[in-house]
């Protein structure tokens, strides 16, 4: 009786990773390959006494991380109905159990799209990517979420070109959390402060004013010409 239960859940899950993927609009071969990943993770014991919808759901963002497909933890998540860390967690456990070969996200690779969503100026978004490009030789981003990373970056310069982005809209446009773009943005401060002190003369913000939050919205002080 409870391997015929087991067996039961198991295509539930397979269906609700089906439904899930329907509804992220995902191509075919991302979905086979979601597919593949549940399929071995029950054939080889990996997924054994472990909620099938978690380990289905962790199947389809790693199927996404897999083949590039420009997808976050939070669109999987709303998608299947899985908590945002349960998928996180089982995610990396898969990875992990299965040897899976994840390809390393660059975050300026991110940065258009979410740019796009946010309708930040070309301005704001190249000095965005300029800042990631000196966080990532500064060896400030390795290992860190890319699509965060990108939305903390054009938070940042968005507050150097006195634009009223705040994190949670950064965080709206590249499916993170707020608290992430926060974080990291605290990672980027000194690229910031780099940039502050080589183009102001007189006065650069604060961290009290560069960390303002959804409702205190800053804009940068334009220096006074000499």
């Amino acid at each position: 009786m409870a391997t015929a239960n087991r067996a039961e859940a198991a295509g539930v899950a397979r269906r609700e990773l089906r439904e899930a993927s329907e509804r992220l609009l995902l191509p075919h071969d991302v979905t086979d390959e979601a597919t593949r990943i549940y399929r071995r993770s029950l054939e080889t014991g990996v997924a054994k006494g472990k909620p099938l919808n978690q380990i289905a759901a962790s199947s389809l963002y790693a199927a996404c991380r897999e083949k590039n497909m420009p997808t976050t933890l939070d669109d999987v998540a709303a998608a299947s109905g899985v908590g945002r860390q349960a998928v996180a967690r089982w995610y990396r456990y898969l990875v992990a159990e299965l040897d899976l070969k994840i390809p390393v996200a660059d975050p300026a690779e991110c940065l258009a799209e979410v740019a796009s969503r946010a309708k930040a100026d070309p301005k704001v978004e190249a000095d965005a990517l300029e800042i990631l490009s000196k966080a990532a030789k500064a060896g400030i981003t390795a290992g860190l979420h890319p699509t965060g990373l990108a939305a903390s970056a054009l938070y940042l310069a968005s507050l150097l070109n006195g634009q009223w982005l705040t994190q949670n809209d950064a965080a709206e446009a590249a499916g993170v959390r707020e608290a992430t773009v926060r974080n990291l943005s605290k990672r980027l401060r000194k690229i910031v402060e780099v940039q502050l002190t080589r183009t102001t003369r007189k006065k650069s913000l604060s961290w009290s004013e560069l960390g303002a939050s959804r409702t205190d919205r800053v804009e940068v002080p334009v220096p006074a010409l000499a």
